[in-house]
């Protein structure tokens, strides 16, 4: 009887087991042709849990700038609610890869201005960021000091 192997988050895909290695049928060895738009459309609506409508769903050849960190190629799903979920997929496995919504979104920007890089939003030591350390470093070190000497000195009586 067939197992699927340690690890393995999708043994089966469309009532065939697979390896997923490579995703080959378990069965014949021929290669599973990647999933078609329908089959993702279903496989996210199983996966999103609210009541909204599939917007559209776009199979994705280069990132945008909320997947930078993965690389492509993944099918996007959008959902039709208050807060415009996305869902992002494998198009071998239909497996999730990871979900964006308009929430998270307003956290990365809130995070690039944070980090002060304005570019790719995920490198936290830029030259921007340590020139802005050491100089706030410096200000608060030219404070401290203006604070110790900006008391008159007492004398002692004698």
């Amino acid at each position: 009887m067939w197992r699927p192997a340690p690890g393995s988050l999708s043994p089966a895909r469309c009532g065939k087991p697979i390896c997923a290695v490579r995703l080959f049928d378990a069965g014949s060895g021929q290669p599973i042709p990647d999933l078609s738009e329908a089959q993702i459309r279903a496989a996210a609506r199983r996966i999103y849990s609210g009541t909204g409508d599939i917007v559209a769903a776009r199979l994705l050849t280069t990132a945008p700038l909320e997947m930078q960190a993965r690389k492509p190629p993944y099918w996007q799903v959008e959902f039709d609610a208050w807060n415009r979920p996305t869902l992002y997929l494998s198009p071998q496995t239909g497996e999730l890869i990871s979900r964006r919504h308009a929430l998270w979104r307003v956290f990365d920007f809130a995070w690039m201005l944070h980090i002060m890089d304005y570019d790719d939003r995920s490198d936290v030591n830029n030259p921007l960021l340590r020139v802005a350390t050491w100089s706030a470093l410096a200000m608060a070190l030219a404070g401290a000091w203006l604070l110790l000497w900006s008391f008159p000195r007492r004398r002692k009586k004698a």
